[in-house]
């Protein structure tokens, strides 16, 4: 059976939810036209979406009476960010975080920690 340290998983859980909200920040910024630097490194760009969705007051309805009252889904436009082409540097340096993460005792996280602390 497979053990699960609770404090390393209440560690990533947090910093899961804290890149989440930075990287929102940062795709809401790049659909606001922030210049991207290091654009050799990834391919990062701004796509333009489509979806159609019912009006609320059609939603009420459609479960039963969409295709008896021929109720049309409206279209909305939307932008989402897109990267591909990442330097494979990004994705070990990932790897090597979450592995020393993972295989480590208390005490290096502790230094980890305190490391990445002092330079924020």
């Amino acid at each position: 059976m497979k053990m699960v340290n609770a404090k390393l998983f209440a560690i990533k859980y947090k910093l899961l939810q804290m890149l989440t909200k930075s990287l929102d920040s940062d795709k809401d910024a790049i659909k606001e036209g922030a210049k991207i630097t290091f654009n050799d490194f990834a391919n990062i760009k701004v796509v333009e979406c489509t979806k159609k969705s019912y009006t609320k007051e059609a939603q009420a309805m459609l479960d039963k009476y969409a295709k008896e009252n021929g109720l049309e889904k409206v279209e909305t436009k939307y932008l989402r960010v897109e990267i591909d082409h990442i330097d494979t540097i990004a994705e070990e340096t990932a790897n090597k975080i979450l592995l020393e993460l993972e295989d480590s005792n208390d005490k290096l996280i502790k230094r980890v920690a305190s490391k990445v602390a002092s330079k924020g």
